[in-house]
């Protein structure tokens, strides 16, 4: 299963955390990109929210933040270590990853 299509990436609110919202890093700059877009640049974890990674990419010269949240702190250390790794990667290619169905 894809990482994009894994249950766990849906809350149980049903928030659906992949792909994520992106926003601008710069203040003169309103568009966002939508979607799958954009190269892994860097991913932080929150240091108040201990279920939030932060995403940072880079697409069409910009720098863009996003962040997904889980559910699972078992997952969510899972994503983060896996998402660690795939910096420099496509973010598309990153939603391709096959993951198991269980956390």
């Amino acid at each position: 299963m894809k990482l994009r299509d894994h249950p766990m990436m849906i809350r149980t609110n049903g928030y659906r955390s992949w792909p994520p919202s992106w926003t601008t890093t710069h203040q003169d700059r309103d568009e966002k990109p939508v979607g799958e877009v954009g190269t892994l640049q860097d991913v932080v974890r929150s240091h108040i929210i201990d279920n939030k990674i932060f995403l940072f990419i880079e697409s069409d010269g910009f720098r863009y933040m996003g962040f997904i949240t889980f559910d699972d702190p078992g997952f969510y250390n899972k994503i983060y270590r896996l998402l660690k790794h795939h910096v420099g990667w496509p973010i598309k290619e990153i939603g391709d990853i096959e993951l198991s169905h269980t956390p």
